[in-house]
Parts: structure tokens; sequence; C-alpha cells
């Protein structure tokens, strides 16, 4: 008996501290501790899984994309014809504010405003072209000819009157905008072909305000 006692009394000094019986109490108190750490941190509890899909549009992305898409496509098309007639509208007026934004550059207004100042050689040139075109349908070799000569003389005083434009054009441009890359010498030399009432914007000053 004596023998036994000393056994207990030894299994008992080593077993851990640690290894006590925890209360049911505790136990339940430290789960709803628990559970009250995770619930604050998420702000609101786990949803179940039949409210979750209660919850769920009906249709799914899908129906969504296929409600907006029609009437997104429909809402862009009528803002770009709005954006198109509002452009031809200022292109016709020459409102330099209300024109696209690529016609808008100061560079180019710059450009236009100097063509529509200056005598061109590009109309009398398709008036010239006119006329070759008219001579060729003739039956008669002078005419022919004649037309001929016209049309050479033509095309070498626009070559020239062109290269003499975009110079003027550039030197312009560069004294007022010296780091610009916008390109206006083929831009005022296309513009200069043309007679002034069919340019594009319309031009805004007179041959008088040069």
């Amino acid at each position: 008996m004596a023998l036994l006692k000393r056994r207990n009394t030894e299994s008992e000094a080593d077993s851990p501290v640690g290894d006590e019986p925890v209360p049911a109490s505790a136990r339940a108190g430290g789960d709803s501790a628990e559970n009250a750490r995770v619930t604050a941190g998420k702000g609101r509890p786990t949803p179940k899984r039949s409210q979750a899909r209660a919850a769920r549009p009906r249709g799914g992305a899908g129906a969504v994309r296929a409600a907006t898409g029609k009437e997104g496509r429909r809402l862009q098309r009528a803002e770009r014809r709005e954006q198109s007639q509002q452009y031809r509208s200022a292109m016709m007026s020459g409102d330099v504010n209300k024109l696209p934004p690529r016609e808008r550059a100061p560079e180019r207004v710059i450009a236009r405003d100097f063509v529509d100042t200056r005598f061109n050689i590009g109309p009398i040139f398709l008036a010239v072209a006119l006329v070759y075109f008219i001579g060729g349908l003739v039956p008669n070799s002078y005419v022919r000819l004649t037309a001929t000569y016209l049309m050479l003389v033509g095309i070498i005083a626009v070559v020239v009157d062109s290269i003499v434009l975009a110079r003027q054009v550039s030197r312009r441009v560069a004294e007022k905008y010296p780091d610009s890359r916008v390109k206006v010498r083929a831009y005022s030399a296309q513009r200069a072909l043309l007679p002034r009432r069919w340019r594009m914007p319309r031009p805004r000053v007179s041959r008088s305000d040069r």
C-alpha cells in the first residue's frame, strides 16, 4: 500500500500544470469571445448559402450586360451623331472654339489664316486643268497643243507657289511655336489649291486682313 501511494504521488508531481481540465463555462466563454472577434472583424455575420443565392440578381451578369449593352450603344451612336453635327456646323462657320481638336491646333489656325489672306495659284491651276481637259476633246491639234502648254505652265507655277507657301507658313509657325511638331506645310499647300468658297473650315479672315 505504501508503494502504491508513492507511485500516485510521483505521477501527480510529474503531470504538467497546463493539462489541468478547463471548465465548460470557460470554454464557452472563449468560443463566444472568438466568435465576437470574427464578427467584429468582418462587420457582419457570414450569410448562409440560401441567403447569398437569394441576393444574386436574376439572370446573372450576362443579363445585365444584355440589358445595358444595347442601350449604351444607342446612346453612343446618338452622341457621335450630335458631335458630328456640331463639328460640321463649326466647319461651316469657321468657329475655332467648336472645331475638332485636330483643326483647333493653333499652328493650323495660323496656317489657315495665312493661306486665306494670300493670293494663291491653286484656283487658277484648277481652271487651267479644266481648259486642258476640254481642249483634249476638241479635234484640233493647235488647241490641244495650246492646252498642253498651259497645263505644263500651270503645274510648274503651282509647284513653285506651294514651295514658297510652305516656307512662309513654317517660318511664321516657328516664330510663335518654336518647339511645335505639328505639320503645316502639306496642310497649307492643300488648302491653297482650293478656291476660297470650297475651303473647310471656312475662312474667318479676308484678304484685306493680311
